[in-house]
């Protein structure tokens, strides 16, 4: 090969790497920019659910209270004493409420004052922790507590007694009774 030829090649063989490079480049650019714009999209995709309410509804309104009970907010009519229930923030989107109605979201003072049973249910008791008991059976035998939402139809066995949530019983030997820890 002379030196000629050489020097042709090799000039060729710098345009090819040059062309080549310039090439790889690019690709490696659109390969770079479909990543990046796969990943915003993908950011920008509602993949989650909002904050649920107590009922599992997303962006819902209902309220738990201290011992757990859930409670709906609704609007009122004062008239009728008809509540119509609402189950998230968009049912309030444009709402009018007539004359005789009021607005009544779970939780709120009104809410609270006006619903006998807001952390006071019958079978469980509240201490100064804002903890919420619940009232059991308790098996003097087996030392196993059995807790209870509702006495209808309850029998006990002979090893068996009752002890309201709150009660002298309850506080005397319930270790959780006011330890706010």
């Amino acid at each position: 090969m002379n030196k000629f030829t050489f020097l042709l090649l090799l000039t060729l063989f710098k345009k090819m790497k040059t062309k080549m490079k310039t090439k790889m480049k690019t690709k490696m650019k659109t390969i770079l920019s479909v990543c990046i714009l796969t990943t915003l999209l993908y950011a920008c995709t509602k993949s989650d659910t909002g904050p649920l309410d107590c009922m599992g509804v997303e962006n819902g309104l209902a309220v738990d209270d201290a011992c757990g009970v859930c409670y709906e907010s609704y609007v009122y009519d004062y008239m009728s004493h008809v509540p119509t229930y609402i189950k998230d923030i968009n049912d309030t989107t444009g709402l009018v409420l007539g004359q005789t109605e009021m607005l009544i979201l779970a939780g709120s003072a009104i809410h609270i004052e006006y619903t006998n049973d807001w952390n006071n249910h019958d079978l469980m008791a509240i201490d100064t922790c804002g903890t919420c008991h619940q009232s059991y059976i308790y098996d003097f035998e087996t030392h196993t507590a059995t807790y209870i939402d509702d006495t209808t139809g309850l029998t006990l066995g002979a090893t068996e007694m009752f002890i309201l949530a709150g009660s002298a019983e309850d506080i005397a030997n319930n270790e959780n009774w006011n330890n706010c820890k």
